[in-house]
């Protein structure tokens, strides 16, 4: 590869992270540019990218694009580290009444923790009706199990998705929370996540 394709390729690599951010946030930043020094989120910007994983549901590859999928499930690892820097980014955010766009429902299953397991939650976006099914979801060889889905936090229960299979519109945009054994889970491994039959490689962070 020459000098001039590299570049190229870092400033794809570049663009997509720094969208990916603001996507998977719907984050404006208005209100913090005065609190940066004290501000956790730029820890939470330099986390988030290799703690992300985008994976379409029945989709079409043509060159860069995703055709015709039946949903999108943006996965990110809630480590501790990345938990750590929630919190306090959360708490900054009531203590100066400042607002990052950070939904919600990602501090609250953030604050949430069991012992020998790694927390993962999954933005689901259903591109058409679609019978989402979390026992379908996987994480390496895992897939979730009814007494490690977070629920019952949701503000909007109706973004709160349960163990139980349901029926999305194609306008459905969610979220749901769930512990993996920390045993799948192991710094330096790449593993697959995904739905389905479909998945995407994806290195755990040390």
């Amino acid at each position: 590869m020459n000098v001039f394709s590299e570049r190229i390729r870092i400033s794809q690599i570049s663009a997509f992270a720094a969208a990916l951010l603001i996507w998977i946030f719907s984050a404006s930043f208005t209100g913090l540019a005065g609190q940066a020094e004290a501000s956790p989120m730029r820890d939470i910007e330099r986390l988030i990218p290799p703690r992300t994983a985008v994976c379409f549901f029945e989709g079409e590859m043509f060159t860069d694009l995703v055709l015709n999928a039946r949903g999108k499930l943006t996965f990110l690892y809630v480590d501790r580290k990345l938990s750590d820097a929630l919190r306090r980014q959360h708490r900054a955010e009531y203590d100066n009444a400042a607002y990052s766009g950070i939904h919600p429902q990602i501090f609250a299953y953030a604050a949430m923790s069991k012992r020998r397991h790694v927390l993962f939650v999954v933005r689901v976006q259903a591109l058409k009706s679609w019978n989402f099914d979390p026992s379908m979801l996987s994480i390496g060889d895992y897939s979730p199990v009814k007494e490690n889905i977070i629920t019952g936090i949701a503000g909007n229960p109706t973004t709160e998705l349960k163990f139980d299979e349901r029926a999305l519109s194609p306008d459905y945009d969610g979220f749901i929370g769930f512990f993996v054994p920390a045993d799948n889970v192991k710094a330096g491994e790449t593993i697959n996540l995904g739905y389905s039959t479909d998945h995407v490689e994806w290195q755990v962070p040390d």
